[in-house]
């Protein structure tokens, strides 16, 4: 019994587990985690949405030139970022940051409102995405399906940071 105490104070291992408690702690790591794993979720489905429609349009992946499909781009990446958003937004509330503020977020708003108010944060990141998709179109003709990829992972932490700001009143890299 005196040995499995020392084991479990001494040990490299319960240092390990004291770290990365203490790095969720102190910056969120574990949240910041689930939000991508979230954020990622609502990609794959924005993408999927995005790749129908560029086939559906165009019977191809490859687009013919950015005047003839910007504004086609533009409305298929209305639909598809609106609901991977959406799937994202439904996520996090019921993973990320559950328990976390609860006080605060009963009261505030509910989740309509915070879903609202996600929308309108992740239109930031949105518009980073679509920005770099016809930036890459019209310099390189690179189809928006791998754009969209591109955007996605430049927009990723400006999401994050506003997201769990405004919407969940949530200190981005703290506990």
């Amino acid at each position: 019994m005196v040995e499995s105490a020392e084991v479990s104070k001494g040990t490299p291992a319960s240092r390990g587990w004291y770290g990365l408690n203490d790095l969720e702690r102190r910056y969120g790591v574990f949240r910041i985690i689930r939000f991508a794993m979230a954020s990622g979720t609502g990609f794959l489905i924005n993408e999927a949405i995005l790749v129908l429609g560029v086939f559906t349009f165009y019977h191809t992946i490859r687009v013919p030139s950015f005047g003839e499909a910007s504004l086609t781009i533009l409305a298929l990446d209305a639909v598809a970022l609106g609901v991977g958003d959406t799937v994202a937004f439904l996520i996090n509330e019921r993973v990320t940051v559950k328990g976390v503020g609860e006080e605060r977020r009963k009261g505030r708003l509910h989740w309509t409102e915070r879903w609202g108010e996600y929308q309108l944060t992740s239109l930031m990141g949105n518009v980073m995405i679509v920005i770099v998709q016809l930036g890459l179109l019209a310099m390189i003709s690179l189809s928006p399906v791998f754009g969209n990829i591109v955007g996605a992972v430049v927009s990723y932490p400006v999401t994050y940071v506003i997201s769990m700001h405004f919407v969940w009143g949530v200190r981005p890299f703290h506990e």
